[in-house]
């Protein structure tokens, strides 16, 4: 059976548990009479744009309490709570607070760990698990079961058995198979269109990359699926090791 057959009786499992469900339809400030005369809720207008218009209404405390994971509300403007904190490093997992299994979507596919996967050499590969991930990551949106943003592909470079958590990470101190994991990852994850030079869609090491949106002059990320982002910093790996914690840890890492 095929990746894209056990991925469609994944959803045909799912949907019959509960066919009669209509998912919750997240509140945005555009469907209220009451916010949407605001330029950021305008869809016609570019990304940016809108962006803008939202960041210039906010406040100094409202634009603070936007800096953690979980952005608070800010019931004025419309603008709902939002939890960016989703994971997706080989399937959607539970260990992102914005994730919750206990509705119409109670699983996720689980691909290998991202080591084995990058060790294949297979770009192919990789490339096809991204969409099948997203598939997945938007079906649970889709029923307010996760967020639009996942925490993923890890890029660091794992030079040492000791910084722990490797089997995350595409592998040893080989920048070059850690970026072209990454790009794969990343491109087809997000379902954005993204060009070369010349607009050959083909990658090409050293070779410029752009992600574009849905009008060939729009520069912005327009017609997206999902948003991943590459994690993390260098020396980022202590878990609560003794009496310490990554958060606190002051590491010297040594060349």
């Amino acid at each position: 059976m095929s990746p894209n057959h056990l991925l469609i009786l994944f959803f045909f499992i799912s949907a019959s548990k509960s066919i009669l469900q209509i998912p919750e339809i997240p509140q945005f400030p555009r469907n209220s009479p009451q916010y949407n005369q605001y330029p950021f809720c305008n869809t016609s207008l570019r990304i940016a744009t809108r962006a803008k218009s939202l960041i210039s209404l906010l406040t100094l405390q409202e634009k603070i309490q936007q800096l953690p994971d979980n952005a608070s509300a800010i019931p004025r403007l419309g603008i709902p709570a939002y939890e960016w904190w989703s994971e997706s490093l080989h399937g959607i997992a539970t260990n992102g607070p914005g994730i919750n299994f206990n509705g119409t979507m109670p699983l996720a596919t689980s691909f290998p760990q991202v080591i084995v996967t990058a060790g294949s050499f297979n770009k192919t590969l990789w490339s096809k698990i991204g969409p099948a991930v997203a598939t997945e990551a938007r079906a649970m949106y889709n029923y307010s079961q996760a967020g639009l943003t996942f925490w993923a592909p890890t890029i660091n470079l794992f030079g040492d058995p000791r910084w722990g958590r490797g089997q995350e990470s595409p592998g040893e101190l080989d920048p070059m198979l850690v970026s072209a994991y990454a790009i794969e990852y990343v491109k087809s994850f997000q379902s954005g269109k993204w060009d070369g030079e010349g607009g050959d869609d083909g990658f090409v090491f050293g070779e410029k990359r752009a992600l574009k949106g849905e009008g060939d002059q729009s520069d912005d990320d327009e017609g997206l699926t999902l948003y991943a982002c590459c994690k993390h910093l260098i020396a980022y790996d202590l878990e609560k090791w003794k009496n310490f914690s990554r958060y606190s840890f002051n590491a010297v890492v040594l060349n």
